[in-house]
């Protein structure tokens, strides 16, 4: 079984106010921005599927690589790498 980077990429909810959201890619500081994950996305399953194509699962922390598998199944991990 492959272990999780403690501290990995996560997606995290951001409030824009009034009630609206934006999802955005948090990097842990020892690790280089990929620039093809943009700041924010509109909605969850962009950024889970972004996520999961330019990085592997190992890089990801667990709980949203669970659920990026949960959310986007068809997309495989690294799959734009």
């Amino acid at each position: 079984m492959t272990s999780h980077a403690e501290g990995g990429l996560r997606v995290t909810a951001v409030s824009l106010g009034k009630g609206e959201v934006a999802w955005k890619v948090d990097f842990p500081p020892i690790c280089r921005r990929d620039p093809r994950l943009k700041r924010e996305w509109k909605s969850l399953e962009e950024a889970l599927g972004a996520l999961k194509r330019v990085s592997e699962r190992d890089a990801v922390d667990a709980t949203t690589a669970d659920l990026a598998d949960q959310r986007c199944p068809e997309i495989t991990w690294g799959s734009d790498r």
